[in-house]
C-alpha cells in the first residue's frame, strides 16, 4: 500500500479490496473517503434511505432485508467505507425493494456517489 495525494493505493496489497490481474496495470485506489461534502451527502442519502425503507415497509419485497441492509450501509459509512462492502449492500436492498422505485432511485444516488468517491 503506498500513500499518495488523493489517495491511498493498494495495488498488490495483500488482503487488498481491488486485486490486480497478472499483466494489468491497474491498482485500485480510494479517495481517502471523499471530501467533506461527499461525506455529509453521503450520511444524509443513506438517512433518506432509512426513512424511505420506513415510509414503504408494507410495500417491500423482503422488509427485514431491506432494514438490515440499510443499517450495515450506515455501519460501513461509519466505519472503513470499503467500497465493495458498500455497493453489496446496496445491491441487497435494491433486491429487498422489489419494485419500490423511491428506494431503487435512492439507491442509485448512493451509488453514484460512491463511484464519484473512488
Amino acid at each position: 500500500m503506498t500513500q499518495h495525494e488523493g489517495g491511498v493505493n493498494y495495488g498488490n496489497a495483500p488482503g487488498s479490496n481491488f486485486g490486480h490481474a497478472p499483466g494489468s496495470h491497474f491498482h485500485g485506489v480510494v479517495n481517502e473517503h471523499g471530501t467533506a461534502a461527499q461525506q455529509e451527502e453521503l450520511r444524509a442519502l443513506i438517512d433518506g434511505l432509512l426513512n424511505a425503507v420506513a415510509r414503504h415497509q408494507s410495500q417491500l419485497a423482503d422488509p427485514d432485508g431491506a432494514s438490515t441492509a440499510v443499517e450495515l450501509l450506515r455501519e460501513e459509512v461509519a466505519g472503513d467505507q470499503r467500497p465493495n462492502r458498500l455497493m453489496g449492500f446496496l445491491t441487497m436492498l435494491t433486491a429487498s425493494a422489489g419494485s419500490v422505485t423511491a428506494i431503487s432511485e435512492a439507491a442509485t444516488k448512493v451509488r453514484d456517489l460512491v463511484t464519484a468517491m473512488l
